[in-house]
């Protein structure tokens, strides 16, 4: 185990190194996992229908290495880091199941984009993302007297313009490379319902559902030279409903003549009467049997649940089986600590079951897209599902971009196939809107619009804004909200609930995050006491306002890519934010007061306690120690006073002196010198400690897409101790290079420089700071009040140009130099090197366009 005492100058040598080094690939599988084939609806098994799994061993090697050095890796597995892999495996097949059936290649998840080869021929490219897919294997590549080789190409890269999600992630669970979830061949017959959709649509008024199937037959079967006796191409559909009571419900049967290599689609829709309508209530689910005679002979079936219902966005509510409704939802973020969203079906089923005897019904996947078995899950237990893409806080520029738009647009379709036979309530294009931006309207415009084009459902899309404008194609504005007053909020919602209708808005997620830990009350802020009262207001104000409802964010404690400041330094990205801990323990304050307020069970007392002084002493000690040295240094001897005196009220002359070479003590220098770097310290200590828990500082510093930056701030920004030692130490180090920056930079003039002027011009030249010794004391305590910050600030902002003036007249005055020489030169240099750092992070982040969105965000300057 790594000491402590290391782990800072780990941290900075990650931040500065971390683009030259590439770790090597670490796979990572879950031990004992197995498809649960026992799901048959899932799985759509029947006695004509079966699958092959290809989970298990498969070999894997760099695409770029020539040699192909191979390793043995189980699939479903992931990996961290970016990659481009090559993923291989064989497997066999009989002659009967190539001639008689019909293969489809399915991937319930890989990660990113992957290019699919069967037997060196390449059949599909994965254009990106988790979303499942699935294609048809060419028969005519297969074969039956060897191995087939199954070849996957993937490439994993998030970046910041070409990817869904985008690189820059705030508070977006952690992303991983790979092929995570199942692989396996999908058997039909050659003569098969190759593609079908079943939809209901249920009238309130008189107590009825139209329920429509629309299916596509094909005819694969081929002839052979062996073929004597003509083969019937007469066939029957014959459908039925199945009541959750054992009632049989059958469609008209069609009878249709289908010739070899064609395809029929028939569309049937029947009434049906006082139906059992499917509720978070009473889950109610029909069975939907379609299959496939020709004469007496079962050629093809197929099943799938259906649920009956409707759910309406009405101006003044949401209406749910002809009923006023309220969502009382959670989202739910899929993490199983390093294994990122990879788990069993078995703990699947365990979350799902949680979230419903909390009292929830409803749950948003957000962030994130879900395996297809958790919307299976939320129509069994009872759980409307909200699914939506993983799109979040998108620059404006970037959002209308034509491939952005064209990517986006495609990742909807292949979402929207993965999931339209499933029970979704509705879809969402995203979050992290702002509404008075142009390009984020009509780009949720376009969206919906697609999404309603090819599906019945409700739209939606979250705003971090509240300023909100009429959207075409969108019924549902969801509004996020984090570890804001409450109050507050809700004045501005309540008059949303009045211009767009309580029935179309929605608080999408609210979330409080948790990094005090347990505190004796809730008056405490960030404490679980403190988000437990979050939590009930948000309850009573949804109930007394009638909201069309609220999700909590998020269920359980999930992990991400980047390491949060606002919920605490946490080595393992670990988000404090859910109502229950990563270990699913119901233990949190939070949990009990929600599962009593959704489940009408006896009140939990959530105590007040009293305000906890979290200002660390160490920044006190400190000042006082550095306030001592300054006295012993001052009263050392008569020559430092007078040193000090001149260097601070007549810079010219001092910088002159040294320069001439008069006699300066470079004792007092060096100790001045440490001084002034533990003041700089003791600054920019105590203003990240008050930082930690501010949002718009973590997404700046997001903006720039680097996990070890956010890595080291959030170190720094937790651990007020060492961040003095460290911050110091870098200060000193800042100090000894722009010594010799410097001094490189006096070759270029005549005047003959000496190192020890320089180092003495640097060191004098920020003497002022020796000033704010004081307020580097009682800093933290000055920002905590929240009076004058701006203020602050700006005069700590100003005390540091007032040293780099003095700086400039010193290096104008030991260098015996032209003043606008000197001015331009050390202008020039700085904008070419602060302008390299942010060029650099524009080319590999895009984040100019990040650091907009987050000052719009945040209405900085406007």
């Amino acid at each position: 185990m790594t000491p402590p005492k290391y782990i800072p100058l780990i941290l900075f040598l990650l931040l500065f190194a971390s683009q030259l080094i590439f770790g090597q690939i670490v796979f990572k599988e879950l031990p004992r996992y197995q498809m649960k084939l026992s799901e048959e609806e899932f799985f759509d098994i029947s006695q004509t229908r079966k699958i092959i799994p290809l989970n298990g061993i498969w070999q894997v090697y760099s695409a770029n290495d020539k040699e192909k050095k191979r390793v043995i890796v189980g699939v479903p597995s992931l990996f961290e880091g970016d990659a481009e892999l090559v993923f291989e495996k064989e497997f066999s097949l009989s002659i009967d199941e190539i001639n008689s059936g019909r293969m489809r290649l399915v991937f319930l998840g890989l990660n990113y984009s992957a290019d699919i080869s069967l037997n060196n021929v390449i059949i599909y490219r994965h254009t990106g993302g988790e979303v499942p897919f699935h294609l048809d294997l060419p028969r005519d590549i297969l074969t039956s007297t060897d191995k087939n080789l199954l070849s996957v190409q993937l490439y994993y890269k998030l970046d910041s313009e070409n990817t869904i999600p985008v690189k820059q992630r705030f508070l977006f669970p952690q992303n991983f490379g790979g092929i995570f979830r199942d692989v396996y061949i999908h058997l039909t017959p050659n003569i098969s319902v190759s593609d079908y959709q079943i939809k209901s649509k249920f009238t309130p008024a008189n107590n009825s559902a139209q329920v429509s199937i629309n299916a596509k037959i094909e005819n694969r079967a081929f002839r052979t030279t062996r073929n004597t006796i003509p083969v019937s191409t007469n066939f029957n559909l014959k459908a039925s409903l199945i009541s959750p009571a054992g009632t049989l419900i059958t469609f008209p049967e069609s009878t249709f003549d289908l010739p070899f290599n064609k395809d029929k689609s028939i569309s049937q829709t029947i009434t049906v009467n006082n139906p059992l309508l499917w509720s978070p209530a009473l889950p109610n689910s029909y069975t939907a049997v379609i299959e496939l005679w020709r004469g007496g002979e079962l050629i093809d079936k197929t099943t799938q649940p259906l649920s009956i219902y409707s759910l309406q966005a009405e101006p003044d509510s949401l209406i749910f089986n002809g009923e006023n409704f309220s969502i009382r939802g959670v989202t739910f973020i899929p993490s199983y600590e390093d294994f990122g969203s990879m788990t069993s079906y078995e703990q699947m089923e365990k979350d799902i079951a949680v979230i419903k005897e909390t009292g929830f019904n409803a749950v948003r996947f957000s962030k994130d897209v879900p395996h297809p078995y958790l919307l299976a899950l939320c129509q069994r237990y009872g759980l409307l599902a909200f699914i939506e893409l993983p799109l979040n806080a998108i620059p404006a520029n970037i959002s209308q971009e034509p491939n952005f738009i064209a990517r986006s647009r495609n990742y909807l379709s292949n979402f929207i196939s993965a999931y339209k036979k499933y029970n979704v309530a509705a879809v969402g294009v995203g979050g992290g809107f702002l509404p008075e931006i142009q390009n984020h309207q009509l780009m949720i415009s376009s969206l919906a619009s697609q999404v309603k084009s090819d599906m019945d459902v409700l739209t939606y899309a979250a705003f971090s804004k509240f300023d909100l404008y009429e959207i075409e194609s969108l019924d549902l504005y969801g509004l996020e909200i984090i570890n804001s007053i409450l109050h507050d909020d809700f004045i501005l919602i309540d008059r949303l609930q009045n211009d767009f209708g309580r029935g179309r808005i929605f608080i999408s997620e609210a979330a409080y995050v948790v990094n005090a830990g347990h505190t004796n009350g809730y008056v405490n802020d960030f404490s679980y006491e403190a988000q437990a009262k979050y939590f009930e207001d948000l309850i009573d104000f949804s109930a007394d306002k009638k909201m069309s409802g609220f999700f909590i964010n998020s269920m359980f404690d999930y992990r991400g890519d980047f390491t949060s400041i606002i919920s605490g330094y946490n080595p393992e990205r670990l988000y404090n934010i859910g109502v229950m801990g990563e270990d699913r323990s119901a233990n949190r304050l939070g949990y009990s007061v929600i599962y009593s307020k959704l489940n009408n069970t006896e009140k939990v007392t959530i105590p007040i306690g009293s305000k906890r002084d979290d200002a660390p002493m160490v920044f006190i000690i400190f000042g006082l120690a550095l306030a001592l040295v300054i006295g012993i240094l001052v009263n050392s001897g008569k020559k430092f006073r007078e040193d000090a005196s001149r260097a601070l009220l007549r810079p010219y002359n001092f910088f002159a002196d040294i320069r001439d070479q008069r006699i300066m003590s470079g004792y007092h220098s060096t100790i001045l010198g440490l001084v002034i770097a533990c003041i700089a310290g003791l600054l920019i200590g105590n203003v990240l400690f008050h930082l930690k828990t501010n949002i718009l500082f973590e997404k700046l510093l997001l903006a720039f897409g680097s996990p070890n930056l956010l890595l080291v701030f959030s170190y720094l920004s937790w651990h007020p101790v060492l961040s003095l030692v460290w911050i110091t130490d870098a200060i000193i180090i800042l100090m000894l290079l722009l010594t010799l920056l410097i001094r490189a930079a006096s070759f270029f003039v005549r005047t003959r420089v000496y190192i020890s002027s320089v180092f003495f011009t640097v060191i004098w030249s920020f003497l002022p700071l020796v000033l704010l010794i004081p307020v580097g004391i009682v800093l933290y305590r000055l920002l905590q009040a929240d009076v004058a910050n701006m203020y602050i600030y700006l005069f700590l902002l100003l005390t540091f140009f007032w040293c780099f003036y003095r700086l400039l007249k010193g290096i104008y005055v030991i260098f015996d130099a032209n003043l606008g020489g000197v001015y331009f030169y050390s202008f020039l240099f700085i904008v070419l090197a602060a302008g390299g750092i942010l060029l650099y992070y524009e080319m590999i982040n895009s984040v100019i366009s990040y650091l907009k969105l987050t000052m719009a965000t945040h209405n900085i300057f406007g």
